[in-house]
């Protein structure tokens, strides 16, 4: 990876929609090497895939929290993360190190629909305990770091 494929992450990660033509611009290439650089970007991994970002308050799913799940030890804890993949409220999952054993984060309407996710959750086999924190407000939520 060079300078240019630098560049022309840092304009995709600002904009996936932009243009081929613009891209190349941007980045001082003709538009038939600014493609063939994005699709070996791709091919190589480094570009997973393009993205929508929503507004979910104006989507009816303002309230954001952060669950902190500890699972019991010597359990399948994939057959929790197959469950735990299958609602739509949670935006992510992460497996983390720490006093966790995985970070939730979630996205739902309001108060009554968290303590029906979190009902769910509790009843999954192999999930000891939880702890929930409500976002107050995002500072900062990016897809992608700047390159």
């Amino acid at each position: 990876m060079d300078e240019i494929d630098r560049a022309i992450l840092n304009c995709l990660r600002n904009n996936a929609r932009i243009s081929n033509r613009e891209l190349a611009a941007r980045v001082n290439l003709s538009p038939s090497a600014a493609l063939e650089r994005v699709r070996k970007l791709k091919h190589s991994g480094i570009i997973k895939g393009f993205y929508t970002m929503f507004d979910c308050a104006k989507l009816g799913r303002g309230l954001h929290v952060l669950i902190e799940l500890e699972i019991e030890k010597n359990i399948q804890d994939h057959d929790i993360a197959d469950k735990l993949v299958s609602y739509p409220e949670i935006t992510a999952i992460y497996d983390v190190a720490g006093d966790a054993d995985y970070l939730l984060k979630v996205a739902v309407s309001d108060s009554e629909a968290l303590r029906q996710l979190m009902n769910r959750i509790s009843l999954i086999p192999g999930v000891r305990s939880s702890h929930t924190t409500l976002v107050l407000r995002t500072l900062k939520e990016e897809i992608s770091p700047e390159i």
